[in-house]
């Protein structure tokens, strides 16, 4: 059944006749006045859109597709050796090094270090984000990968998990040559920093 529409006036206001609206005309009217305002509300979007992610979107793939840029576990001369530590509750749970190297973002680089991960586990215990108990008779297994490279620093990935959960899933930025430290979650806390004496064990990739 065709909606309803109330009689308009029309334009010219010393008549008193009223106009009718088909049936049609309703259905016409009703369709163009959804169409415009969708149209209006696309083009606010993408012009929030426009405004808001230039530098994210595109000036930051401008800026890392020329030059070179750092990888961990690189293979260079002249790189940066890093140390990396991981406490759970004042508990050093991991302790390792990687080489990191800065170099062309190719293909094959980029390729190489998505397949690069570090793997490791440590018994249970702890609440992460308040919400996920874990029993101190389990196993957590961590995996530390790299997830971003730019010019002045290495963006690392880490996940908590158990068997059949996710517990955590955070990042951690590393500047080679400097230390940074990263709480992940309440009393989970991850370091890196310059190695200059007699390096760690490497860790497992």
């Amino acid at each position: 059944m065709c909606p309803t529409r109330p009689s308009v006036p029309t334009k010219n206001p010393p008549s008193t006749r009223v106009r009718n609206w088909s049936c049609r005309e309703i259905q016409l009217r009703t369709y163009f006045d959804f169409r415009r305002s969708a149209f209006v509300w696309a083009a606010c979007v993408l012009a929030l859109a426009a405004i808001t992610t230039p530098n994210a979107a595109f000036g930051q793939s401008t800026k890392t597709s020329s030059g070179d840029v750092w990888f961990w576990f690189g293979d260079c001369k002249d790189g940066k050796t890093m140390g990396v530590e991981l406490s759970v509750e004042g508990k050093t749970e991991y302790r390792s090094t990687f080489h990191a190297c800065r170099m062309k973002r190719t293909e094959a680089n980029s390729d190489r270090e998505a397949k690069t991960k570090t793997t490791f586990h440590f018994p249970g215990g702890h609440t992460f984000q308040d919400t996920y108990h874990t029993a101190k008779q389990g196993q957590i297994e961590c995996d530390i990968w790299q997830a971003g490279a730019d010019p002045g620093d290495i963006l690392l990935g880490v996940a908590f998990a158990t068997h059949n959960e996710i517990l955590l899933n955070t990042i951690h930025i590393v500047r080679p040559g400097k230390s940074t430290q990263s709480e992940l979650d309440d009393g989970v806390v991850i370091k890196t920093y310059p190695v200059t004496s007699t390096p760690l064990p490497a860790a497992d990739r």
